[in-house]
């Protein structure tokens, strides 16, 4: 029924209109509303609601989408009611009746309904049954379970929202989910449940009465969902009497049609109402549609009633028709609701188009109203605007009277104000008041036009406001010029006052100028003396003093003053500053007037070669810097370029180093020869060269074997990566795998397939890893590597053996999947056959029905065919299914396999029911399947009818009576004969097959079938043998004609090619026309070749007809002897007879044209070779021509231009110097001559004699010859003068283009243009100097390119030293262009002999006519060829001669100049160095001066040692820039002098070494008084340290507070404390008032220059000693009185608070400090009357981790809260302890735990007495199968579910009595599910149900769940969480406790301070000494990512701690900062890596 209800609302639905039969739509969430959160108030948020739509819209569609469109004057037909009741009636016999699902046993329902008689709201969406499903913020929560059939179905909830989200969203819900956005109603009511009433729809609106939610007992669901036994009985009723429900079928039936045809007429209405309400839609149109759908509303309104009606009768009459009456109800209402809601709508557009007239009349009537206001506001703003600009016109008219009356006041300023400008001050004055008054009175008039403007309409307004704006603006303008002359009296005054100033300051600034310029000028000689010196050292300091006071001086001034006179002030204070830099400058060149001497030669070059090595030795460092950053384990790529790096660092090492060790060893030798007084110290020094390079060999030995056992990890690395992943992905495997080794239930399918596939999903993943592995193992195998190397070849072996057994091991975890995988599939074959095998089956039964005989003999066709499908059909599904089975059968086990042959069975049953069907319609089925093959046989023979008809088509042309068609028309009528000929033979091909197949089929069907079936077939046949018989006389026809056809095509061929041959004919015998009509001598090569090329055109047309033509008859003549046709072979022999003629009259026209040919091309030939042999003699003579130069004057020019060149240059050179330009180095030349602008030739050369004087060079003294050529070489136009701009253009240099670059039109390349590209060899002259670009690194220069003059900018050299441009000269460039002379004649040559060889065997084969001729004439210009290619050999053999003389000549004039040059240049060279030397000699007795206060024997009263310090570095530093420089010009001119064995360089060999000598004396003293003064500044520093840090002790003492608190009250930054603010505390400090600030800053040296780090305030502050001899420790200080508190054990540390104090009755030394094993205070004897040491001063006692150690926050190591965990290598300072930990055992239990049945110990009661569970409730345990129901009664309860043998109960409460049943009962909780309810524990005749089990426990403190019984053993389980219940299982048992050593202790690293556990080996005593156990680096900054690398640290070296251990957070590794110890060298070092390689180990303390 139900099914039939829904089929007749799906018809509705089609049909249906938008019905709003729902609530108002749900309120949409904001988009940022979290989920759990309910819609935000309207104003917070919300999105805007959507329009009101049906029901379909508010559960999540709607009906109108889906339904067809009806035509708008359309009335029901009889079809479409037919349609419906039919639809109706399908699904009412379609569907079985369906049971309802009743509600969870023992979870509570509510139902919810409607009072309302009419629902407007859509109430009935939230109707139905909501079923119990959890809780939400602590209140049950429901969901719809049932619903009514009529409305769709969606989920609905019910469930409660607390106020988190605020009281406004407080309450109960009706929503689409739990906290869902999507809400339909709200209850405020705060109950426990949903209340009855008090519902709002929707959610903010009002409350709606007719909602109603109840208890299911109180109120059960409308008729329409009366449960399923009232139905029951009435079905059995109306079963009984059939009358009857026939009856109630024909009521619902008329009932139904009268719906549907309301329905169908107001959707009509409604769509046609919608049509004339779009678009523009008048007020008629609206009337119209409201009296439409007022007419349809009362007829859906009369439909009711009578559906009602009817309704009200069926209940006494037909009650069983009521339900399906009831559901046509929503219907009309739906309706209904639609009519007014679009009434509605028609009402409201009315509206809206009346409120839209209205407006635009208003609109009207003010822009009419805008308009007039703008005309006269228009008219008002013209007549006032004149006014306005009159008064500020009159503004401006008096601002020009203040700019006139203050002119006088601009000119030069008097000395003071006179009279003139008196009276003119005077006049601006009252011209600025005037003005004032007139500009206010402008503004007043201004601003009441503006506000007056106002008012104006829009328009005009904003035209006034312009205007008016503008105006105003003025005013602006001229206020602000007013503005300075308001003021002019006092600025003029100031101006005055200024220049006074000025004045004053001028005079000073200058006087001080002219001190500063004759105190310089005392050196300005070239060789001042030593009185000069001293007397310009003793005249600094005045002048100094002068100048300092002077620029304090314009400083003040500058400060009192602003404006101009401040920046006039300013230049003067600039120019002190210029002067001051000055007298800086002089000071410097006081100092370095001295330069040292020089080393030696070889002392020199061995330095520089050990020091290479060393340098080699470095990079080796820089190459290793990926391995010891602290990384163990680098990246493949990384490695692999680091090991390449390494090597190729250790090759460059290894060669430096053996070249350093032999010119070492050779030079030995040397050395041994010189004089005493030299070897000596020569040889020690190169003994200390000869150790370092040992060591640098050392190192490099060293470093070698690393890079090799680096190289090896490196290629291991791969390989060992790939072998882990491999494994790791195996195991992954056997995980996935591990369920399949598990025994696992018959029905956990889904599990097992998952298994299954994971598993082989990871096997395949895994074995591409083994196979990639392996691929990559073998490759490492194979390298040659594994031969060089034992160790490699050992790993690998290693890793192929992992490899190997992870591939077995995978192989296994395969088979397992594989049989997994059959498994699973067997159940689900199973499980899914099953539910196919009930589905045929049900399918047999019907087809048995169907067939079934009913007496017919003679069914009808539909019906056979029915039949058939129905059997086919099961047929097919049951094959299906028993092949499944049978595929799987093998595979199965156990249950499984006992369901697979149960479904055998069952299908080999229904095998035999379909069999027997099969037989008894056999007759029938076949008879039908006989007629379709007779009716297919019959469509083929149609076919061959309709080809045949194709083909009477396609004869058509032939049967016109013409004989002989056109060859075209011929072609084509052939070719469609032939395909209609191939279509007729398919069809009756296809008949034949398909008459054979159905022939043979049919001889197997029933005899009475057969025979007729038969009999039809064969008459078929002989129609089709017909065909066959026509179609062959067609062939025949058709085959005659297609030979005629080709007979037709030959003969046209046969024409084409005569045609074209006489066409050639034609084209020849014109060719030879021409010729004897012009002459050959006549015809030009361009007319002779087009000729040819005619002929030839011409001549390939006429063979390609002939081929063609050929081709096709000697294809006719083998089909005429194929065919043995007589006729066809006659006429193909006589078309072959006229191509043979063709062919030889083709013959005689080619002939015809050779010979005429022939001569063209014969001097064409020798035209082209005389030309190349013309251009090879040119090229050669051009060769001889350009090498004269070179070979005729012997390069003499050449050598004079670089005489010119090196005059330039050292000219050049002297302009710089002098500062002089190139038009005073001209008139350098002759003063009177250089004014006229030309110089002559006499006066030249006497400058040139005067140039090596004046520029210091003496290989500049040329010959007068020389001289004069030098000048012939500069007078370009050799008229004997040299004029300005000639000279001038000579010291511009020429650069010659070596690589392509662009000229650009700027120096910036990244902003400039491209002016053109220079080309190679392409010249330019430069215009200015050469420019290095800062950014970019490259040089620029402008020049001007003189192949056409353009400007700009080229790069010389690129920024990666890539050259461009080579300087010009003028021998390069010949040699260049004579280069290229050769080059160029070369190829002419070869050109010229490749022609003629070519020539000449292209002719080889013409023995007559004009080409032999030629062929002869060619070969005799060979030997011209020959000849020319000598001349070029010779002309460049004698070059080659040429530049060698030429190179030999310039040598030999250059020694002789550099000899020249030498002489002079080494007595400059020795005198300067003796000079320097003696300066450095000066020096050393101001060192030794200022530091003799700190060499003294008692330093303590020495009130500046810093100051000393520096004084006497000052001094040694000033010392050290003279010595620098004697040692730099020595070092740069002792190897010249030491190699030198003869010239002027070998003479003074002999006194540079007595200079040296005289230096290195100087070096020790100054070194000796630098170390001295530096140990008395420490000395002192230790002394000052210790009187500080007594006094910090003292002052903690006295406070009572700590060092940690010190510091960090003191400290002014994080971890640190800055020098001043140590010092102001310093000052508060009693005992310290002798400590001067100079004394301070000795605190403030070393590592503590930046101010005292943590670590160093505590070790300056913190004294520490170990007790040594037991001794006592007392109360006070005198022994004599005190008492004793306690003995200080051995080994006992004690902290330092006050001391060490000698006792002066006694004669002991004694301190008072804690201990810090129990913190004990006293005193404490440190050393006895004898000197018994007691106490042993040692460092703070640390220590270091070794291990992970946890930091807890108290004493007490359980109970205590974890601080933090330390990691390895951390260091701690230890506060206090170690101390011992007393506690009692702790109480172990084991158990179980009830939310996941995990097994294990844990702690009941901590050693400390802590309880980590609480005593919990009582377990019961099943011991049969029992109810758990929701009451105590059990004879009023419902059953919650049923709880099974073994299950595990927690007691809630009880055990209660039932006095009704007398039975005890519980209320408990299941431990399985959670589900709670009451259980009886035994029953009323004595059955026990449930015994008690156990306690439990609640865990109330976190607590490990560990394997074992000892809490400091086994594994953790898992960490039981508080409120976690768990079973006891065993115990609780005592566990007996150690006591542990405890200490207290802060960490370095970040200063957090705890206890921690002292054990044998997890902390060890640490020291601030390290040794590096691996190579590491030394970095400058604490983060390794970014930072330089300082050096290498070598393992085995010893580093000072500094700062640290702290963490590099990047790198995840410890660090420290220290200092080797080797060196000295500072920095930042790796402690230990991030994969736990340690690189520095701790050095234990002694």
């Amino acid at each position: 029924r139900r099914r039939l209800a829904q089929a007749v609302w799906s018809a509705s639905r089609l049909v249906g209109a938008d019905s709003p039969k729902t609530m108002q739509p749900a309120r949409a969430r904001p988009a940022n509303t979290r989920p759990g959160q309910p819609a935000a108030r309207p104003g917070q948020g919300s999105a805007q609601p959507p329009k009101p739509n049906s029901v379909a819209a508010a559960a999540g569609g709607g009906a109108a989408a889906r339904r067809p469109a009806q035509p708008p004057s359309a009335a029901p037909s009889a079809g479409a009611l037919a349609a419906a009741r039919k639809r109706a009636a399908d699904g009412a016999a379609a569907a079985p009746a369906k049971k309802a699902n009743s509600p969870s046993e023992g979870k509570s329902v509510l139902v919810v309904y409607s009072k309302a008689i009419s629902d407007d709201l859509g109430i009935e969406t939230l109707i139905g049954e909501y079923t119990e499903i959890g809780t939400n913020h602590g209140k049950k929560s429901y969901k719809r379970t049932k619903a009514p059939a009529t409305i769709e179905q969606q989920n609905v909830y019910i469930y409660w929202w607390d106020t988190r989200d605020g009281p406004e969203f407080s309450g109960w819900w009706f929503g689409e989910r739990v906290g869902g956005q999507q809400v339909w109603s709200k209850c405020d009511k705060n109950e426990a449940v949903p209340p009855q009433s008090g519902w709002r729809i929707p959610w903010d609106g009002d409350v709606v009465s007719d909602l109603v939610v109840e208890p299911k007992q109180a109120k059960k669901l409308p008729a329409a969902k009366e449960e399923p036994k009232s139905e029951a009985k009435a079905e059995e009723a109306n079963d009984a009497s059939p009358g009857t429900q026939a009856e109630a079928d024909e009521r619902v039936q008329r009932a139904t049609d009268r719906v549907v045809i309301v329905e169908i007429e107001a959707t009509q209405a409604l769509e046609s109402a919608r049509a004339m309400l779009e678009g523009d839609v008048t007020e008629d149109n609206i009337k119209v549609v409201e009296e439409l759908l007022h007419a349809q509303l009362q007829a859906m309104t009369e439909a009711n009633k009578v559906l009602s009606a009817d309704v009200m009768d069926a209940r006494k009459s037909a009650p069983k028709a009521v339900a399906a009456l009831s559901k046509l109800t929503p219907r009309v209402r739906s309706v209904q609701a639609s009519l007014a809601n679009q009434i509605k709508t028609s009402k409201q557009l009315y509206a809206k188009k009346q409120q839209e007239a209205e407006e635009a009349k208003q609109r009207a009537i003010r822009e009419e109203q805008q308009q007039i206001a703008e005309q006269r506001d228009a008219k008002q703003l013209e007549e006032s605007l004149p006014e306005a600009m009159e008064a500020v016109s009159q503004a401006e008219e008096l601002l020009d009277n203040i700019i006139a009356a203050a002119s006088p006041l601009n000119t030069e300023l008097a000395e003071e104000i006179n009279d003139m400008t008196s009276a003119a001050i005077r006049e601006t004055e009252a011209a600025v008041v005037k003005a004032q008054t007139g500009l206010k009175q402008a503004k007043t008039k201004l601003n009441a036009k503006i506000t007056s403007a106002k008012q104006f309409a829009p328009d005009a307004r904003k035209l006034a406001l312009h205007e008016y704006g503008a105006l105003s603006e003025k005013l602006n303008d001229i206020q602000k010029k007013i503005t300075p002359y308001m003021r002019v009296r006092k600025d003029f005054e100031q101006k005055l006052e200024g220049k006074k100033t000025m004045s004053e300051v001028a005079n000073k600034v200058g006087e001080v100028e002219v001190e500063v310029e004759k105190v310089v000028n005392v050196l300005a000689g070239t060789k001042p003396s030593e009185d000069d010196i001293k007397t310009a050292e003793a005249s600094v300091p005045p002048v100094t003093t002068t100048l300092t006071g002077t620029m304090q001086f314009v400083e003040q001034k500058v400060h009192a003053s602003q404006g101009p006179l401040k920046a006039e002030l300013m230049q003067m204070l600039d120019r002190c500053k210029e002067a001051k830099k000055k007298l800086q400058d002089f000071t410097v060149e006081l100092r370095s007037r001295m330069e040292g001497l020089q080393l030696q030669d070889i002392m020199r070059e061995a330095k520089e070669k050990v020091a290479a090595a060393e340098a080699a030795l470095l990079k080796t460092s820089e190459a290793e810097a990926p391995f010891i950053k602290g990384v163990d384990l680098l990246p493949p790529e990384e490695a692999s370029e680091g090991v390449a790096a390494c090597k190729k660092a250790a090759s460059n090492a290894e060669a430096c180093v053996q070249e350093a060790k032999a010119f070492l060893k050779a030079k030995l030798v040397v050395v041994k020869c010189f004089p005493d007084a030299v070897r000596k110290t020569s040889l020690e020094e190169l003994a200390l060269l000869q150790e370092r390079s040992d060591i640098v060999g050392t190192k490099l030995a060293t470093f070698q074997k690393e890079t090799s056992a680096r190289e090896t990890a490196s290629l291991l690395q791969e390989v060992t990566s790939k072998v882990v992943d491999a494994e790791t992905r195996v195991q992954r495997t056997t995980e996935a795998a591990e369920m399949l080794r598990s025994d696992q239930p018959e029905e956990d399918v889904d599990k097992l397939k998952a298994a299954t596939e994971q598993t082989l999903a990871c096997e395949k993943v895994a074995a591409l890893a083994c196979a990639e592995t392996r691929k990559v193992l073998m490759a490492k195998l194979k390298d040659g590597k594994t031969r060089e190397s034992t160790a490699y070849s050992a790993e690998l072996s290693k890793l192929q053996s992992r490899l190997t057994a992870a591939q077995q091991e995978l192989a296994r975890q395969r088979k397992a999947a594989l049989q997994g995988e059959k498994l699973w599939k067997a159940k689900h074959t199973v499980q899914e056959k099953t539910e196919e095998m009930k589905q045929i089956e049900v399918e047999v039964e019907k087809a048995e029905i169907l067939t079934t005989p009913l007496g017919d003999e003679h069914p009808s066709e539909e019906h056979i065919k029915e039949m058939d499908a129905a059997v086919s059909s099961v047929q097919t599904k049951l094959t299906a299914v028993v092949k499944a089975l049978e595929t799987v059968q093998g595979s199965a086990q156990g249950p499984t396999k006992t369901e697979l042959i149960a479904l055998l069975d069952k299908a080999k049953v229904a095998q035999g029911k379909v069999d027997e069907m099969k037989e008894t319609t056999r007759e029938q089925r076949e008879r039908v399947v006989c007629e379709a093959v007779l009716k297919q046989a019959k469509a083929k023979l149609e076919t061959v009818d309709e080809a045949f008809q194709k083909v009477a088509e396609a004869e058509v042309p032939y049967l016109r009576g013409i004989e002989v068609l056109p060859l075209d028309e011929a072609t084509k009528a052939v070719a469609d004969s032939e395909a209609a000929a191939v279509a007729v033979q398919k069809a009756i091909t296809e008949m034949r097959t398909f008459l054979m197949e159905k022939t043979a089929e049919i001889r197997r069907f029933t005899e009475a079938v057969s025979k007729f079936g038969v009999k039809e077939l064969e008459d078929l046949s002989k129609k089709r043998e017909a065909a066959v018989q026509k179609l062959g006389k067609f062939k025949k026809e058709t085959e005659g004609r297609r030979r005629m056809m080709l007979q037709q095509q030959a003969e046209a061929k046969v024409v084409e090619g005569e045609e074209a041959v006489q066409k050639m004919m034609e084209a020849a015998t014109a060719f030879t026309l021409k010729e004897d009509a012009a002459g050959t001598a006549e015809i030009t090569p361009e007319a002779a070749q087009e000729m040819c090329e005619q002929f030839g055109k011409a001549s390939r047309f006429a063979e390609e007809k002939m081929d063609g033509a050929k081709q096709f008859l000697a294809e006719r003549q083998r089909e005429a002897r194929k065919e043995k046709s007589t006729a066809d072979a006659q006429e193909t022999a006589k078309l072959i007879g006229r191509l043979n003629a063709a062919q030889v009259e083709l013959g005689k026209a080619k002939a015809l044209a050779s010979e005429h040919e022939q001569r063209f091309v014969a001097k064409m030939l020798m035209q082209e070779a005389a030309e190349s042999l013309s251009s090879l003699e040119a090229a050669v003579e051009k060769v001889s021509e350009e090498a004269a130069p070179l070979l005729v004057e012997g390069g003499k020019r050449f050598v004079v231009a670089s005489m010119t060149k090196m005059v330039l240059e050292a000219l050049s050179d002297h302009a710089v110097k002098q500062g002089l330009g190139l038009d005073d180095l001209f008139g350098q030349i002759d003063a009177s001559a250089a004014a006229e602008g030309k110089v002559s030739e006499a006066t030249f050369l006497a400058f040139l004699e005067k140039v090596p004087e004046l520029c210091s060079r003496a290989d500049l003294a040329f010959s007068s010859e020389q001289r004069t050529a030098i000048f012939r070489q500069v007078d370009t136009d050799g008229d004997g003068v040299l004029s300005k701009t000639d000279f001038i253009e000579l010291f511009r240099d020429r650069y010659v283009c070596i690589a392509s670059i662009s000229l650009t039109d700027s120096f910036d390349i990244s902003t400039s243009k491209t002016i053109e590209k220079l080309e190679v060899d392409d010249v330019v002259e430069t215009l200015g100097e050469v420019k290095t670009h800062e950014l970019r690194g490259m040089m620029r220069v402008e020049v001007r390119a003189l192949k056409d003059g353009s400007r700009g900018w080229v790069t010389i050299q690129g920024n990666q030293g890539k050259v461009f441009m080579n300087l010009y000269t003028p021998y390069e460039a010949f040699n260049k262009s004579l280069e290229k002379s050769i080059i160029a004649a070369k190829a002419s040559a070869v050109k010229a002999r490749e022609y003629i060889d070519s020539k000449s065997r292209d002719l080889k084969n013409c023995e007559k006519g004009p080409l032999a001729e030629t062929k002869r004439e060619l070969a005799r210009l060979r030997p011209q060829i020959s000849a020319l290619q000598a001349k070029l050999e010779g002309l460049k053999k004698s070059i080659e001669e040429g530049k060698h003389d030429h190179t030999r000549r310039e040598e030999f004039e250059r020694k002789i100049m550099q000899e020249k040059k030498d002489k002079k240049a080494a007595s400059m060279i020795l005198k300067v160095i003796a000079e320097k030397v003696a300066a450095a000699e000066g020096g050393v007795k101001a060192v030794e001066e200022a530091s003799a206060p700190l060499t003294a024997a008692d330093i303590s009263d020495v009130a500046d040692p810093l100051g000393i310090k520096e004084a006497t570095q000052a001094a040694a530093s000033a010392m050290e820039t003279s010595v620098s420089e004697a040692k730099t010009c020595l070092s740069a001119h002792e190897g010249r002098i030491s190699k030198a064995a003869k010239g002027p360089w070998a003479a003074a060999k002999g006194e540079m070494i007595v200079l040296k000598q005289r230096l290195d004396s100087v070096e020790k003293k100054v070194t000796d008084a630098l170390q001295s003064a530096q140990q008395g500044c420490e000395a002192l520093a230790e002394a000052k340290i210790g009187q500080v840090a007594a006094a910090l002790r003292r002052s903690i003492h006295e406070h009572g507070t700590s060092t940690e608190a010190l510091f960090s009250q003191i400290s002014d930054a994080p971890d640190r404390i800055s020098e001043a603010a140590f010092t102001k505390h310093l000052e508060s400090l009693p005992g310290l008032e002798g400590l001067t600030g100079a004394q301070r800053r000795l605190l403030f040296q070393g590592p503590n220059v930046d101010g005292f780090s943590r670590r160093g305030f505590f070790d300056m502050v913190e004294r520490y000693y170990k007790c040594v001899k037991e001794i006592a420790i007392t109360a006070d200080f005198d022994i004599k009185t005190s008492n004793t508190l306690r003995k200080l054990e051995l080994a006992e540390v004690v902290e330092v608070l006050d001391g060490p104090k000698s006792d002066e009755t006694l004669g002991v030394m004694r301190i008072r400090g804690r201990a810090l094993s129990d913190g004990k205070i006293g005193w404490i004897t440190a050393t006895g009357n004898h000197g018994t040491p007691f106490l042993q001063e040692i460092l703070r006692p640390c220590m270091w981790a070794a291990v992970e150690v946890v930091m807890q926050d108290g004493f007490a190591s359980e109970g205590s809260g974890d601080i933090r965990t330390l990691k390895p290598h951390e260091v701690l300072e230890v506060l206090e302890g170690p101390r011992a930990e007393t506690s009692g055992n702790a109480m172990r239990a084991r158990g179980k735990a009830l939310s996941d049945g995990a097994t294990g110990w844990f702690t009941v009661k901590s050693r400390n007495g802590i309880d980590n569970v609480q005593p919990g409730k009582s377990t019961y345990t099943c011991m049969s199968s029992i109810a758990l129901t929701d009451g105590i009664d059990i004879k009023n309860c419902k059953v919650v579910r049923k709880l099974s043998k073994g299950e595990k109960l927690t007691v809630l409460e009880g055990p209660v009595e039932d006095e009704k049943a007398g039975v005890p009962r519980i209320k408990a909780r299941a431990a399985s599910d959670g589900a709670e309810g009451w259980v009886t524990v035994r029953g009323n005749a004595g059955s026990t149900y449930a015994e008690e089990s156990g306690r439990q426990f609640v865990v109330c403190r976190t607590t490990p769940l560990q394997s074992e019984f000892s809490s400091d053993g086994g594994d953790i389980v898992r960490t039981l969480a508080e409120e976690e219940v768990i079973e006891v299982l065993e115990g609780p048992q005592e566990e007996e406790s150690e006591a542990l050593m405890r200490v207290r202790a802060r960490a370095v690293d970040d200063g957090k301070t705890g206890w921690v556990t002292l054990r044998e080996d997890n902390l060890l005593p640490w020291s601030p000494n390290y040794r590096c156990a691996s190579v590491t680096a030394i970095n400058d900054a604490l983060t390794v990512e970014g930072a330089a690398i300082v050096r290498r640290l070598e393992a085995g070296e010893e580093v000072e701690l500094l700062e640290g251990p702290r963490l590099d957070a990047g790198l995840g590794a410890l660090r420290l900062r220290g200092r080797a110890i080797k060196d000295g060298a500072v920095g930042w070092m790796t402690i230990a890596g991030n994969q736990g390689k340690t690189f520095l180990e701790s050095i234990p303390p002694e």
